[in-house]
């Protein structure tokens, strides 16, 4: 049996002609180079996995460093915007509740829609409320516009109101031209201011004293001799 395996081997291996000492020795060569061959391959092996491994922690040391400049750069520019913000951004006014209410008439004064109502109906040089002239109309207007935010009253200025300059115009003939156009102009003035205060006292005896009445810095001059009296407007 086993001289019969030991042909069986001679024939594998191609070597029918050999003596079972030449076989072994043949045999112990073959399984040498096996062995040297096996160890080559291990050692690639190992030198493959570990230049795998290094690629790996190459690779995985450049995501690192990517991830922290992405982090630098996002943060850099969190700062740019927060700064540029920063130095644009306009400051907000600070209102107390006496600024906002002075705002807020202010906005209320300045308004541009009113309504308007003219009595020209005032005697030359007098002052008095036109009560018979100007009531029923003036009345209706009132209680129409009883809502308004203000009453502004504007005089109306003629120059039949300078009677009360010429009963003294004979006493400063003699004075400098200036001084008599001042006299004169003075005398308009406080003219107008009296019937300003005549309306205030008649809209507030119908709308009642907490309506607001306002006038304005100025007269205006009529270009129609016989029309004296007063603009009155409701601003709403």
């Amino acid at each position: 049996m086993e001289d019969n395996k030991i042909d069986e081997l001679k024939n594998a291996m191609g070597s029918a002609n050999l003596s079972q000492e030449q076989l072994q020795e043949q045999l112990k060569q073959k399984i040498q180079k096996a062995s040297k061959t096996r160890a080559l391959f291990e050692k690639g092996s190992a030198k493959r996995a570990t230049l795998n491994s290094f690629k790996h922690i190459k690779k995985s040391e450049n995501n690192k460093i990517l991830l922290v400049l992405l982090s630098i750069t996002a943060i850099l520019i969190f700062i740019a915007i927060y700064i540029f913000n920063k130095e644009t951004k306009k400051e907000e006014p600070v209102y107390t509740k006496e600024t906002k209410n002075r705002l807020s008439f202010k906005e209320l004064y300045d308004s541009k829609n009113y309504a308007t109502y003219n009595c020209y109906e005032f005697k030359s040089g007098k002052i008095s409320f036109p009560i018979k002239e100007c009531k029923e109309e003036m009345d209706k207007f009132l209680l129409d516009n009883r809502n308004a935010n203000r009453f502004e009253i504007v005089p109306l200025i003629s120059e039949n109101d300078s009677i009360i300059y010429k009963s003294i115009e004979n006493d400063i003939k003699n004075q400098e031209e200036a001084l008599n156009k001042k006299v004169k102009e003075y005398l308009f003035i406080g003219l107008a201011t009296e019937r300003i205060l005549e309306s205030v006292w008649y809209i507030k005896k119908i709308l009642g004293e907490d309506t607001i009445v306002t006038s304005s810095q100025y007269y205006v001059k009529s270009e129609n001799e016989n029309e004296q009296g007063v603009i009155i407007r409701a601003y709403h």
